[in-house]
């Protein structure tokens, strides 16, 4: 029997790609994002921004009928900026996308489920609060997986955690467009660390994990009956997770040279 499958932030490079692998796995997909735009005549299609608490109500009207046996979240924003100067609107902003956007799949979609059905979020590597001049996304990532994994422990919904390294996307495009007010008017003090932050992502764009193989990894662990609450894709992803076995001293004194030396050799 064909299963129901909804996709949040189906508009991203990586949702698509997943939803190509998916379209052949007898789903019936249902996917939403803030444009609709029609991905294939198989998929249905739906507005929602996740911002908008209106949007799910209206959302959760037309799907009264429907069981899902998996729902996945790709709806995310990555917010830059040093701590220091961090702005509470910004702030705010990478939390009501990452934060309150995934509370409120849960609150408004999980009772939608079927049993034995499973909520996955994709989530990042940035999960680990290693990155600086990320901070704000580096946190709304941890929290989402604090959310997700305390949901599951209350509630016993079965919720996966994707956690990517760096995929070659658009996404970070996207990311320096979003910053970009930011990082023009960001303090003098940290100029040569927002010129690496804006090449380091233009090469992510170009030179990082493919996205058709990350798709593939997330559309194989969505058909999984049992999968495991963590998944790391790429190898930059399960590097970054070795940092948990360190001391923290370490870890930061790691990542205070890499960061130095990285930017010495931009220069």
């Amino acid at each position: 029997m064909d299963k129901n499958i909804l996709i949040i932030g189906s508009n991203s490079e990586l949702a698509q790609e997943t939803i190509k692998e998916l379209k052949n796995k007898n789903y019936n997909i249902y996917a939403t994002s803030r444009r609709a735009e029609l991905i294939d005549e198989k998929v249905h299609e739906f507005h929602l921004d996740v911002t908008k608490e209106i949007d799910f109500i209206h959302l959760k009207e037309k799907f009264h009928n429907v069981k899902f046996d998996t729902i996945i979240n790709f709806a995310g924003i990555a917010i830059a900026g040093a701590v220091e100067s961090l702005s509470e609107t910004e702030l705010k902003k990478q939390f009501e996308v990452n934060i309150f956007g995934l509370l409120r799949i849960i609150k408004y979609f999980s009772p939608y489920l079927q049993e034995n059905g499973k909520l996955i979020n994709i989530s990042s590597m940035a999960s680990y609060g290693i990155f600086p001049f990320l901070s704000p996304y580096c946190i709304s990532k941890a929290a989402g997986d604090i959310l997700l994994n305390l949901y599951s422990i209350e509630s016993n919904v079965k919720t996966v955690s994707i956690r990517p390294g760096a995929v070659a996307t658009k996404f970070w495009e996207s990311s320096i467009e979003l910053n970009k007010e930011v990082l023009e008017t960001s303090d003098k003090k940290f100029e040569a660390e927002r010129e690496f932050l804006v090449k380091n992502a233009e090469k992510n764009s170009l030179k990082s994990l493919n996205p058709i193989y990350a798709g593939k990894k997330i559309a194989e662990i969505a058909q999984l009956k049992n999968p495991k609450s963590v998944y790391n894709i790429g190898l930059d992803s399960k590097v970054v997770k070795l940092t948990r076995f360190l001391s923290q001293d370490l870890v930061n004194f790691i990542i205070k040279f890499v960061l130095k030396m990285r930017i010495s050799n931009k220069k």
